[in-house]
Parts: structure tokens; C-alpha cells; sequence
């Protein structure tokens, strides 16, 4: 079985801050989550899925920085404080 082939990450600012390659690897990681039966191949595919997810809200952190959101809101969206919040990804 092949994981789904629709595009789920179609942000024009995502697409342009991620390569298509890590995309790419978020959707098989997410199939073998949906599809193993075996608790190893699952966490190793969420632990894949964390990395390229760390690198998804990094975009989207300068996404909502570049169109004009303070790191006052971007802690509150994350659920942070704003402290916390530009020390990461300042």
C-alpha cells in the first residue's frame, strides 16, 4: 500500500520554506502511523513526523512574523510565553 498522493500542504509559504523532499516524508511517516500495527515502527515514524514539524512551525512562526504578527501573538497561538517564543525562533 502507498500512502494517499493528495497534496495536504497546499500554503504557498509553506510549499516556498519546506522542500517538497520533507513534505514528502511527513506523508509516508503519518501512512505507517495509520498503518503499522507495531509500536517501533510507530514511534519512530512520530519521532520523523516531530522533526519535520518542528521545521513547519518555524515556518509558519516567520509566515505570521512576515505578515505582520507580534510575538505576543505568535505566543499565544503556540500556547507560550512570549519570552519563550522570540528566544526560539528570533
Amino acid at each position: 500500500m502507498n500512502p494517499p498522493s493528495g497534496d495536504d500542504f497546499d500554503h504557498p509559504w509553506l510549499i516556498e520554506r519546506i522542500p517538497e523532499e520533507s513534505l514528502s516524508r511527513y506523508r509516508k511517516a503519518m501512512f505507517r502511523v495509520r498503518s503499522s500495527n507495531e509500536p517501533l515502527v510507530i514511534l519512530d515514524s512520530l519521532a520523523e513526523m516531530q522533526e519535520i514539524l518542528h521545521q513547519i512551525e518555524r515556518a509558519a512562526v516567520e509566515e505570521a512574523r512576515a505578515q505582520g504578527a507580534t510575538w505576543s501573538q505568535v505566543a499565544v497561538a503556540l500556547n507560550r510565553t512570549r519570552q519563550a517564543v522570540e528566544q526560539r525562533f528570533r
